[in-house]
């Protein structure tokens, strides 16, 4: 189950098709804004942090759900819990926090990474860099804002409480079948790591539970 976290408009969705496409796994979209459609409310409106913030733990259990449904299948998706937590915190700036919802944070950010760790085989963090174009529909090319997001990615993915495989694309790989190159070479990695994990518990008589 290979998880593809990164800020808007870094070429994640294609990526993730370009490869469900050559290898013949599922991709498996998530779309956070028909969530919250569904919910009644507007992903592009900013709220409260109290209102923020019990949206985004409807949007993390409705998605774990879904990966649930793909539980023990090959997958490949363009967001992960990493994403979700990432989001919530570059919203949590300044007063905006008040001091009710502080807890929850913290409880919010380790249930994403308690999803990703349950869900994910491997997590790969893509950059920013390609072009970005105005389209219809896309979230907005405020730059800094996706600069401040991928910071925020990248820590988390280096964060101890991330069990899971992880890697990132360097931000030269701008090109897309090189991208893909990129993430195969990931995943052999990532699969050799778990063959010797196995083999070293066979050798020592260890009982791995993935």
């Amino acid at each position: 189950m290979i998880g593809l976290v990164g800020a808007h408009r870094t070429g994640k969705t294609s990526l993730a098709r370009l490869y469900a496409e050559k290898t013949g796994i599922k991709f498996l979209e998530t779309s956070v804004s028909s969530i919250f459609r569904d919910l009644g409310y507007d992903a592009s409106v900013t709220y409260d942090f109290d209102t923020r913030l019990s949206i985004q733990e409807e949007v993390l259990k409705r998605v774990d759900a879904k990966y649930a449904e793909y539980a023990g299948t090959e997958f490949i998706t363009d967001r992960t819990p990493l994403d979700m937590a990432a989001y919530l915190l570059a919203d949590a700036i300044g007063d905006r926090v008040p001091p009710e919802c502080q807890v929850r944070v913290a409880e919010y950010v380790n249930a994403c990474f308690e999803s990703a760790n349950r869900r994910f085989g491997l997590i790969l963090l893509v950059q920013p860099g390609i072009l970005l174009v105005d389209e219809p529909g896309k979230a907005a090319m405020n730059v800094a804002y996706i600069e401040h997001l991928n910071s925020l990615m990248f820590g988390l993915t280096v964060d101890e409480r991330l069990t899971c495989h992880n890697y990132y694309m360097p931000r030269h790989v701008l090109d897309l079948d090189k991208r893909f190159q990129a993430l195969q070479a990931s995943i052999e990695r990532s699969k050799g790591r778990v063959n010797a994990e196995l083999a070293d518990a066979n050798r020592t008589g260890q009982v791995l539970i993935h």
